[in-house]
């Protein structure tokens, strides 16, 4: 008998999506469900201008609040723990032992991460919620910022986005731990190529997955600066001082080597 090979990953999300199956997940704890096993690492979300929204169509469906409707009755079935949650009553004293079995895999982290390296500066930018690329409100942001810093588009180096969870198989490890792992994984490649000299934060992702407490430490060798989300100040400018407060002494350091 030959054995099986299971699809690669790729291919089996184009061959679900060619027979229109879409991948859900529950967007709000439902009634009787176990804790939740998927969550979002940053909560931010952004209201894209009417331009953007216009020319990003493509993106509607992950959006909160408006998919968690339709999608809802295309899975009753998924979470196979709810029978044996409504069973808990006659044994309310015996089953809290039984609860970790329903939930031995790990919680995953849901969040989108943009990773780059323009001059001197390692960025993490914390996609908001419901993104799955930059916009271009929020690179134009990131430029401005950079350009206080005395560097322009042109030193850009590389570029990449990591879209977490990797997999939709449930039975695949990617809670935080992994997450913080991967992440590092692409983080070291870029300080390893581009050695730069100071890593910037936006958002909440890199604190979260490194249980940061300080808008500022070290990090893979590298001083690093948390910021606010760039979706975050441009939803609320007030962001953008507490922002500014935490570049100055960047921006200080920077103008003799400008001058």
């Amino acid at each position: 008998m030959p054995a099986f090979t299971p699809l690669p990953e790729n291919s089996r999300r184009h061959y679900l999506e060619a027979m229109g199956i879409e991948s859900w997940y529950p967007r709000m704890r439902l009634p009787m469900a176990p804790e939740p096993l998927l969550f979002d690492l940053d909560d931010s979300g952004y209201s894209a201008p009417a331009a953007e929204q216009a020319s990003a169509t493509q993106q509607p469906q992950p959006t909160p609040g408006q998919s968690a409707q339709s999608p809802a009755p295309a899975q009753p079935a998924e979470s196979t723990a709810v029978p044996r949650i409504q069973a808990v009553p006659p044994k309310a004293e015996a089953e809290p032992q039984a609860a970790p079995k329903a939930q031995s895999a790990p919680a995953v982290p849901r969040f989108v991460l943009s990773l780059s390296v323009v001059g001197p500066y390692l960025i993490a930018d914390t996609l908001a919620r419901g993104l799955e690329q930059p916009t271009a409100a929020g690179q134009q942001l990131l430029l401005n910022i950079l350009a206080t810093l005395g560097v322009s588009a042109k030193d850009v180096h590389t570029h990449h986005v990591i879209q977490w969870p990797l997999f939709t198989n449930p039975r695949v490890d990617q809670g935080i731990q992994q997450a913080q792992l991967y992440v590092d994984e692409k983080l070291e490649q870029f300080v390893r190529q581009h050695e730069p000299k100071q890593l910037l934060s936006f958002g909440a992702v890199l604190p979260r997955l490194h249980d940061w407490q300080q808008p500022h430490g070290e990090h893979l060798g590298l001083p690093w600066v948390g910021l606010p989300s760039l979706y975050r100040m441009l939803d609320d400018p007030r962001q953008k001082a507490v922002a500014w407060q935490r570049l100055k002494p960047l921006v200080t350091a920077a103008t003799p080597d400008n001058a």
